[in-house]
């Protein structure tokens, strides 16, 4: 409601312009005609406003295919859980729970996108053929060449080349008789396993959206559930909304702390998660 009403704000105050230059072109010869034109054209703005902000209100954020998928199905569930409390009620409300929580469902959702297309482009520039062709032989010796994604592929490669390479510096380290050289491995050592902790911490960050995620859907599922089985109560059976919309309440409490632990989060590199902040 608040991008709806900015929306009928905006447009109306671009009525008031339009009005204002209209007069000004016109000299305003007819008072009446000149009312009429300029709460016309300031009605006029203020209702396209108010249909461009909820055009916006409505419009689902950029996403991956699947995830844009499954916030347009937790909208349906919630819109159909507004009816039934509508019905059970008898009492048309606004029920903002339900739009914060979405508003936090696509929140998640987005930056789970950005932060997906950013690990799959870090892999990427890392990865050569053999690389694949390593990550291919594993998976063919455990019987799961056939299981992975594209994402999961690559995202399996780049850590398995980061872990090799580790490995294969501390080795060296392990074998060096050289004190000229030890500098210059430890330095190299260092880098790697910086490298690698970055790339396993981006991992854990997504996890971490997408676990959210997860809880939001299925809190909605339960809330769905709820209704449905309270519709067919008798009326004195039916609990308060406000104890039904208690569990969504508690989850966006949820999103918000498991925000603020990834804000908190010890960084190697603080870049890592300027994304999530933008």
């Amino acid at each position: 409601m608040l991008r709806v009403g900015l929306g009928a704000l905006l447009g109306a105050s671009a009525g008031v312009f339009a009005a204002t230059g209209w007069l000004l072109f016109t000299g305003g010869a007819n008072f009446v005609a000149s009312v009429l034109t300029v709460l016309m054209l300031i009605g006029f703005g203020g209702i396209g406003g108010a249909v461009a902000g909820l055009l916006w209100a409505k419009r689902v954020p950029p996403m991956l295919p699947h995830y844009r998928e499954e916030h347009l199905r937790l909208r349906q569930m919630a819109q159909q859980i507004r009816t039934n409390l509508q019905q059970m009620t008898g009492v048309k409300n606004a029920y903002t729970e339900l739009d914060e929580i979405l508003a936090k469902d696509a929140d998640l959702r987005q930056k789970a996108t950005k932060l997906r297309l950013q690990i799959e482009r870090q892999a990427k520039r890392g990865l050569s053929w053999q690389d694949h062709l390593s990550v291919a032989l594993d998976a063919l010796r455990e019987g799961t060449l056939g299981s992975f994604k594209r994402s999961e592929w690559v995202w399996r490669a780049y850590r398995a080349k980061l872990e090799r390479e580790l490995n294969a510096i501390g080795r060296k380290l392990e074998r060096n008789r050289d004190e000229h050289l030890e500098n210059t491995l430890q330095r190299a050592y260092r880098q790697k396993a910086r490298e690698l902790a970055s790339f396993q911490n981006l991992e854990r960050t997504l996890q971490t959206l997408e676990n959210e995620s997860t809880m939001i859907a299925t809190s909605v599922e339960n809330l769905l559930m709820e209704t449905i089985r309270l519709s067919a109560a008798p009326r004195s059976a039916t609990p308060q909304t406000d104890a039904l919309l208690e569990p969504l309440r508690k989850q966006i409490q949820a999103y918000e702390q498991a925000l603020e632990e990834i804000y908190r989060a010890p960084q190697e590199d603080e870049t890592e998660t300027a994304w999530l902040r933008s």
